[in-house]
């Protein structure tokens, strides 16, 4: 991967954390304040607001402009009704996000950007893991 093709994944994966971080607001509104869904949301907001603050820091360091667009994502999400329709919508697109770090990961040669994305993609199975977990209705850990 050139640095052109760098800066463009680093922007669009920004654009995409903060179209998650975004929905996310609007779904924490679907559950109780402070229940364990609630929670575990607010938890994935959290990483999902820290990505967007991480891949920022990465552009800057790197002395490129970053975008300030938010990816298509917030707004098909937001339209879909139903709390744990949203999730699985959630789950989709955490989903989506593993995949395009898997992808790019072997082509990152800069060190910091590829441990970046390697932290992104482990706390992205994560959050997926527990947003399937509100779907199925069970318990948190």
């Amino acid at each position: 991967m050139n640095d052109a093709e760098l800066d463009g994944f680093l922007n669009r994966m920004l654009e995409a954390e903060r179209a998650g971080a975004r929905a996310l607001v609007v779904f924490l509104d679907d559950w109780p304040r402070n229940g364990p869904e609630w929670t575990i949301l607010r938890k994935v907001h959290e990483d999902e607001a820290h990505n967007c603050a991480l891949i920022g820091e990465q552009l800057k360091r790197r002395g490129r402009e970053y975008s300030h667009a938010t990816g298509e994502f917030y707004a098909k999400a937001v339209a879909i009704q139903g709390a744990r329709e949203r999730i699985g919508f959630l789950v989709r697109g955490l989903k989506w996000a593993i995949r395009e770090f898997e992808q790019a990961l072997p082509g990152i040669a800069d060190p910091e950007v590829r441990s970046l994305f390697e932290g992104m993609r482990q706390r992205h199975l994560s959050s997926s893991t527990a947003c399937q977990n509100i779907i199925r209705g069970q318990s948190p850990n």
